[in-house]
């Protein structure tokens, strides 16, 4: 399929599309899940205030990953359901199969 202005759309393939996004934005939740499975109590690290301050640092960073993670999830989710829309639209509006790409 030639790329560029007034490419056809295969909407076949904007749902083929849809479908690996799903994986990815499922993949980007068991992460998130993960990080936040990983945190863990302070005292396994001993009593020190070094170890304390590693601790808080380490459930800090991991937080953080987490919710990286969920925010990426649940974008790559939001794509996912505009590529359907998209493909669903070109049927039901009498859509031509032809949209112009931006350079």
């Amino acid at each position: 399929m030639p790329e560029g202005r007034g490419s056809r759309i295969d909407t076949d393939r904007l749902r083929a599309a849809a479908d690996l996004l799903d994986q990815a934005a499922a993949a980007d939740d068991k992460a998130a899940g993960r990080f936040a499975e990983a945190r863990v109590d302070s005292t396994p690290f001993g009593i020190s205030p070094q170890a304390r301050e590693l601790a808080a640092r380490w459930a800090t960073a991991l937080a953080a990953r987490e919710a990286d993670a969920r925010v990426l999830g649940d974008a790559t989710s939001d794509l996912a359901g505009r590529l359907r829309m998209a493909a669903g639209s070109t049927r039901s509006t009498g859509f031509r199969g032809r949209l112009a790409v931006a350079p």
